[in-house]
């Protein structure tokens, strides 16, 4: 077997190049085309700096074949000189969120037991530049601000994503060059997924009215969104820390609504509210009371916390009942 595209290998050296030798560096593998051209080119780039890969793949238990298709994953894995290969099953619940939604939890709680247990450094995974620009297409149709359209991060903490900015073709040709076969998920193909549909309907229409460059601008586009919104979030923090974390209404009339916005959002998960369902809609609503006061009531927050307009103040307040 030849070594992988030097492009890819860039790609994945890139990320691993500041680590210490002997650190022990995760790569997440489901026997998809990604997570193979991934897990192959992190064996040759890490034996290469002296790092120590050991590959993951995440058994979900959703389909009846599953842990064959596991077990296949580990023999291309040890096939490419990996040494150390760990399969993980897990149980996925379904929730309110879908099932989508909750084998992703699932699994990112897999990636930290296993990052603990291996005093790992780093987890690699192999989302690209496609899957960007899916879950940018998906977001944009809720209506999100630039954080959630800047979508995914080439690193966040531990998580790497080297393959971020690189078609997938790129590396589906990369595999079938040297004959090496890939496990096509039938989730990919199943049309109640929305990521499905995306991909399957969504993506080849907008490829063929705007031209196959529109996957690199989305990606683009998220970039500069990325760097957007990290100097808005910046700069909200630094008028937070300015109004001594006190939120008068006549101080917030004065920022720009992007900037009051996010200083209001700081202001209410420094008060304990709770981070995932606290929403836009909810954020709109507390800056209501300082753009649009009309006496209106109390805003209630997930966490039991009510935002409330007191002496020309915004106030975040438990709404808790005590026993007594």
């Amino acid at each position: 077997m030849n070594n992988p595209p030097i492009n890819l290998q860039n790609a994945v050296n890139n990320l691993l190049k500041d680590f210490e030798p002997a650190d022990n560096i995760l790569v997440a593998c489901s026997g998809g085309a990604d997570s193979l051209a991934l897990a192959w080119t992190s064996q040759v780039v890490t034996k290469r700096i002296g790092l120590n890969l050991i590959a993951v793949i995440i058994d979900h238990q959703l389909i009846k074949e599953s842990s064959q298709v596991a077990q296949d994953a580990k023999k291309k894995c040890e096939d490419f000189g990996i040494e150390k290969v760990v399969i993980k099953q897990i149980e996925v619940k379904d929730d309110k969120d879908g099932l989508e939604a909750a084998a992703r939890k699932a699994r990112y709680e897999a990636f930290e037991e296993l990052v603990n247990e291996f005093n790992a450094k780093a987890v690699l995974l192999a989302h690209t530049q496609d899957d960007q620009a899916e879950t940018m297409l998906m977001r944009l149709t809720r209506g999100s601000g630039a954080k959630s359209l800047s979508a995914m991060k080439e690193v966040s903490g531990k998580y790497l994503r080297p393959f971020l900015h690189i078609r997938k073709q790129v590396l589906v040709d990369a595999l079938e060059k040297e004959n090496i076969s890939y496990w096509q998920d039938p989730a990919n193909t199943n049309y109640k997924f929305l990521r499905a549909k995306v991909r399957h309907e969504l993506m080849p229409k907008l490829i063929e009215v705007l031209g196959d460059s529109a996957i690199d601008s989305l990606d683009r586009t998220s970039e500069l969104l990325k760097e957007d919104n990290e100097a808005l979030e910046s700069i909200a923090l630094e008028s937070y820390e300015k109004l001594n974390k006190e939120l008068k209404v006549q101080d917030l009339e004065k920022l720009a609504a992007a900037i009051r916005k996010r200083v209001i959002k700081i202001a209410a998960l420094d008060s304990g509210v709770t981070p995932g369902p606290f929403s836009f809609e909810h954020i709109e609503a507390i800056d209501a009371l300082v753009t649009n006061w009309r006496g209106q009531g109390n805003v209630d927050l997930p966490g039991f916390i009510q935002a409330s307009r007191v002496d020309q103040t915004i106030r975040f307040i438990s709404s808790r009942k005590t026993s007594s």
